[in-house]
C-alpha cells in the first residue's frame, strides 16, 4: 500500500487510495470490539475503506503494529459503534475521514491537542463558490463554499459531536497560525476550548482540512512545521 504523508504544525496526516490489497486482509487484529462488530456489518466497499483508513493509523500511531494499541469508536452520545475513532493505549488523538475511494487520517499527541477532526471531499473548480445543495443548512445565510466546509467539517469532528452539532452555528474567528500554520479559530456551540482549523495538503483532486481543540494550558504544543513524504507500506 502506497501512503503520502504530510506534517502541518503537530498534526500528522497521511492519506491513501482504498484499493483491493492482501495488505489489509488481517486489519481486524488493531480494531476494538466495537470497530470489528461495525466493519463486519459493511458491504464490501466501505469495509475496505475502514480497513484502510485504521491502515494509515498504523501509519501515524506508535504501537498498533506492535497490538499494543488497538483503536475503539464509541459514540459518545448513545454508546453505539459509530463513534470517532478513539486510539486506546496511545497518547494520541486521531481522525479519519472518506471522499470516495479516497482515505485520509489525522494523529496528534495529546501534549500538543486534546482532539483533531479531518475532512476530505472532492475538489470542485471553484472551492470557495457558495455550494447550493447546502442551501437548507443554512437558510436564511448564504451556504459556505467547499474549503469553508471541510473547515467546518474538520472543526466539528474535534468537537466530537459531529453533525450533531448545527453547521450554521459554527462561527469563525481570528487568524491563529500558533497551533497549525495557516488556521483560524473556530467556536462551537456548548464548547468552551478553542477549536483551530486550516487547510492541509492531499492528493490531487481533492480539498482537505483539519481542525484541533487546544489542549491544556500546561501543554505547549511544539514548534510548527511543514513536511511532506512518500512511502511504500509493506507486511
Amino acid at each position: 500500500m502506497m501512503i503520502d504523508e504530510t506534517i502541518l504544525g503537530p498534526v500528522r496526516i497521511a492519506w491513501t487510495r482504498a484499493v483491493d490489497d492482501a495488505d489489509l486482509l488481517d486489519a481486524e487484529r488493531m480494531l476494538g470490539p466495537s470497530q470489528r462488530i461495525r466493519h463486519d456489518g459493511m458491504d464490501a466497499a466501505r469495509a475496505r475503506r475502514f480497513a484502510t483508513g485504521r491502515r494509515l493509523l498504523e501509519a501515524l500511531v506508535p504501537g498498533i503494529v506492535s497490538g499494543a494499541v488497538r483503536i475503539e469508536s464509541v459514540c459518545e452520545h448513545c454508546g453505539g459503534d459509530h463513534g470517532r475513532p478513539d486510539a486506546k493505549g496511545a497518547p494520541f488523538a486521531v481522525s479519519v475521514s472518506y471522499a470516495g475511494d479516497m482515505v485520509a487520517a489525522a494523529a496528534v499527541a495529546l501534549e500538543s491537542a486534546s482532539a483533531v477532526g479531518i475532512d476530505i471531499e472532492h475538489r470542485t473548480s471553484d472551492v470557495d463558490a457558495s455550494m447550493s445543495e447546502l442551501a437548507r443548512l443554512f437558510a436564511p445565510r448564504t451556504p459556505p463554499g467547499l474549503r469553508e466546509w471541510t473547515e467546518i467539517e474538520a472543526a466539528v469532528k474535534a468537537d466530537g459531536r459531529g453533525l450533531r452539532v448545527p453547521p450554521s452555528d459554527v462561527a469563525f474567528g481570528e487568524r491563529s497560525g500558533m497551533l497549525l500554520p495557516g488556521g483560524r479559530v473556530v467556536r462551537v456551540p456548548g464548547r468552551d476550548e478553542r477549536i483551530v482549523v486550516a487547510p492541509a495538503a492531499g492528493p490531487p483532486g481533492h480539498i482537505v482540512s483539519v481542525a484541533v481543540v487546544e489542549a491544556a494550558p500546561e501543554a505547549a504544543p511544539p514548534p510548527a512545521t511543514h513536511g511532506t513524504g512518500r512511502r511504500a507500506m509493506t507486511r
